[in-house]
């Protein structure tokens, strides 16, 4: 991508490919049932390991921060499981280091037991790297432009939710 911002469709495109990647994976191995995630703990889950991950910025870089603390709920397959969706965002200046930066998320979260590290590339050609938790927790960390930000988006494992109302959000 040239270093133009990106338009109002181009946003809508990434933020549709990237919620399509999320949902291709569903399933994938972690997805299994397990009693003793909630939605409590499965948000918690997804919204620390998102701050743990922009918190790898040096404080000085980062402009602002945004995160997700409620939303809808994606189908598992099979029955009334669902799957937290979660996002964060930290604006920061154009000097920072990407390469760094999603090198020491690669170190930080392949030297945690559970998780699996994939550093890889969008169909852009840009780089991301893709994060599994064993549970099922699954998490996409890559830079943006126009404003210059690290996103970090996912969803959490399955949980047994049979009270679900589509549009809610939690």
């Amino acid at each position: 991508m040239s270093g133009r911002p990106r338009s109002a469709p181009e946003w809508r495109l990434a933020g549709a490919a990237a919620l399509l990647a999320m949902v291709a994976s569903c399933g994938q191995p972690g997805n299994g049932k397990n009693p003793d995630i909630s939605l409590e703990s499965a948000k918690t889950k997804v919204m620390s390991s998102e701050q743990e991950i922009l918190g790898l910025l040096p404080g000085d870089a980062v402009l602002s921060t945004f995160a997700h603390d409620t939303s809808g709920l994606m189908p598992c397959t099979g029955g009334d499981r669902r799957k937290w969706t979660g996002d964060a965002v930290a604006e920061v200046g154009a000097d920072v280091d990407r390469e760094a930066i999603l090198d020491e998320v690669v170190e930080l979260m392949e030297a945690k037991d559970g998780w699996t590290v994939d550093d890889g590339k969008t169909p852009g050609g840009a780089r991301r790297i893709d994060l599994l938790h064993s549970d099922g927790t699954h998490l996409f960390v890559f830079f943006v432009g126009g404003p210059e930000s690290l996103r970090v988006e996912g969803y959490s494992a399955c949980f047994d939710f049979p009270d679900y109302e589509y549009g809610e959000e939690y």
